[in-house]
Order: structure tokens, then sequence, then C-alpha cells
């Protein structure tokens, strides 16, 4: 039996019209998008910056403010480097502001530049993942070169209050990046409205192929990057290295099926994730919710449970020929300690390690829904009894 797919925060399975539209591109137009000098590498080029233009129509952009990468990591890394770098050299500003419950990769990117000088600030928290806005204004000061804030957390869910945190940053003339991973697709996420400077997106969350994202970087007032990839400088000197055609293509094509979509998905969405929650509480009283209520600033794909008394790296694995679901964030699989997401929130070790993250998607049924409820919960009795 193939398991029943509940870790859509994890990846998701391409889209297969994104998998027709990137076939040509392997084959036929092969070409260089940087060989300009042929038409081979004409029609590659023309497929880049119309795809350009999808992904920036889809969150309010320029397309000139689109540079693509690998990836949400490699975007994280580039707008925390390269603006502190930037920043530091010709405004003398030295520290970094990011919240507690940041993916693994912004706290990482922020604390490999200590080595050179850097002041990274942890701001805090409540039990339901928001950040402290007003330690926040407590913090920021004149010389903050970046706050970096996710958007919508990818373990619990909580979509931050990034407007607000927008116009903190604007009266400091600090800029804001924001991680955009999870959220792109599962709520409207336009850069005008939200007030960012920086904006990373993945491609295989929103039903892309792996291996492509992009960093929305801002041009009006402009924002400034030191390249950390050195080569070429294909991506308007920000980011080096060969453009691959195809994966730009579905990725570009998988933004634009989820921008014309994106209120039928969100409903549908909800409409699984309020079922298995429901199926879940039903089956087992004893499931509490971790991070905001549904009705609250969640995203309408994702939810965490803690289970007393369980260790959820055991369910999880138990049932991994049933249903695929996660204890937490799939980028830190192999560490044995608490989800940091989770312990920022208040739980202790125990309570975090029997905690769980599900995460329902576009190809979910009913049907899975209401059988991967029964499922877990049924494991959940036999391993309090064990």
């Amino acid at each position: 039996m193939k398991p029943i797919y509940l870790d859509y925060q994890s990846t998701t399975p391409t889209n297969s019209d994104v998998v027709k539209k990137m076939l040509p591109y392997f084959s036929e137009v092969y070409g260089n998008p940087h060989s300009s000098n042929h038409k081979y590498g004409i029609k590659a080029s023309d497929a880049i910056e119309n795809g350009r233009k999808k992904i920036a129509k889809a969150i309010g952009s320029d397309p000139e403010e689109i540079i693509f990468t690998s990836g949400a990591t490699e975007s994280n890394n580039l707008a925390i480097k390269g603006s502190f770098l930037y920043r530091f050299k010709n405004h003398n500003r030295k520290k970094i502001i990011i919240a507690s419950t940041e993916h693994k990769c912004v706290l990482e990117a922020s604390n490999s530049l200590t080595s050179i000088g850097a002041e990274v600030i942890i701001i805090k928290v409540n039990d339901k993942g928001e950040v402290n806005l007003r330690q926040l204004k407590d913090k920021i000061d004149g010389e903050v070169a970046l706050v970096s804030i996710m958007l919508a957390n990818n373990e619990i869910g909580v979509i931050q209050p990034i407007e607000k945190i927008a116009k903190i940053c604007k009266e400091h003339n600090v800029w804001l990046h924001s991680d955009a991973a999870q959220a792109i697709g599962n709520i409207d996420v336009k850069v005008n409205s939200l007030g960012v400077d920086l904006m990373s997106i993945s491609s295989h969350k929103l039903y892309g192929p792996k291996g492509i994202g992009c960093l929305f970087v801002r041009r009006r007032p402009r924002i400034r990057l030191f390249a950390q990839i050195d080569g070429g400088g294909q991506e308007r000197l920000m980011r080096s290295g060969t453009l691959p055609t195809p994966l730009v293509v579905g990725f570009s094509e998988a933004m634009e099926i989820i921008d014309k979509n994106l209120n039928n998905n969100i409903s549908k969405l909800k409409l699984f994730r309020d079922r298995l929650h429901n199926n879940f509480l039903k089956l087992d009283k004893k499931m509490q919710l971790n991070g905001p209520a549904l009705s609250k600033n969640r995203l309408p794909n994702n939810l965490n449970y803690y289970v007393k008394g369980i260790n959820a790296a055991e369910l999880t694995e138990s049932l991994g020929d049933y249903v695929a679901f996660s204890t937490g964030s799939a980028c830190t699989t192999g560490n044995i300690e608490p989800s940091y997401v989770l312990s920022s929130i208040g739980l202790t070790k125990e309570e975090a390690l029997s905690s769980f993250r599900i995460s329902v998607g576009l190809e979910s049924t009913i049907e899975d829904i209401d059988e991967a409820a029964k499922i877990i919960c049924n494991k959940i009795d036999i391993l309090r009894k064990s």
C-alpha cells in the first residue's frame, strides 16, 4: 500500500502540468541562456525572462527584482550575508535581528557573521510563536543592518505580522528580509503590501521542481548585496552560475498556477486541515495543538500536536509505511535534540519530543484524511499501552 502523504510542508509533488512545461527545455531548447549569439541561447534566455515575469507578477514585484537561486537556503544566505556585508562596510551597521524560531539556515547564516564583528540579537516569541514586537522596538536602532523574520513558520504554521515589523524597520532605515518559503501558495503574498526589502521563495514548496528558488531584492529604494558566489555574475552581479532553464520554467509555471488558484486552494486546504483536526480530537481528546488556533494567524495546511507520553520519533517512524508525516522540520533530520521552535514557545524537552507536525496538501483527499487520523490515533493508543 502506498503511504498516505501528509508532509506537504517538507516538500510537494511537482504538478503534472509543470512537468510537461519543463520537458522541452531538457532536450529541445537546451541552449545556455547566457549565450546570446545564437538561437539556442536566445530561446533559453527568453524562457528565463518569461519565467522571471511570471514570478514577479505573482508577488507584485518588478521582473528585475527577481534573482534566481538554488532554493530558499541559498536565498536566505544571500540575503543575510550579502546585505549585512554591504551595510557593515558602507553604513557601519553591525547588528542583525532575528526571531528565535527562524529556519536553521537563517540562524546559522546570521551566527556565521559574528566572526567578522556582527552582533546577532534574538527576539523572543510568545506561546503561539508570535514575535515580540515590543522587544523588537526596544532592540532596533541605527546600528542594525538587517531584520530577518520568516513570514510563516515551517513547524507550527504561525503567520507573523510582517507589515507591522516593516513599519518598525523603516523608522530606523533597517532593511527587512523575510523567508516566505512556507507562505507562498498558502496565503496571499505581495511584497509591496508586506513592505519587505528582501524575500526568499522555494519552488519545491509550491508544487514546482526541487533545486530552484529566488530572492526578491527591492530596487526602489535600492537594496544592495555583496555576492556570495564568485563567477560570471549572471544574476545582476548578485549571483553567479548558469541558470537551469528547465527548473526556472517549472518554478515559474508552478507560481503562475498557484497564484491563479490561490483562493480556491486556501479553501480546500482549510477544509482538509480542519477535518483532520476534528478527526484527531474525536479519536483522542488528549492531543494538544501547538501554535495558534486554527481560526487565527495560522497557515491553512499546518497542524502540530503534543501527545503526552508518546515518543514522536517512534510514532512517525513506526507508521512510515502507512502515513508520511514528521516530528518537525525535515531540514534538520538526524538531530535528536527537541525542536528549538517548540522550545521557544515554552514546551519542555519532554513535550517537544512528544510532538509531531502533519500538513495537508492539494493532492490530499477526504478519504486519506479520515484514514490517516484512524491509523495515527490507533498507533498512539498502542504506544500508550506498551
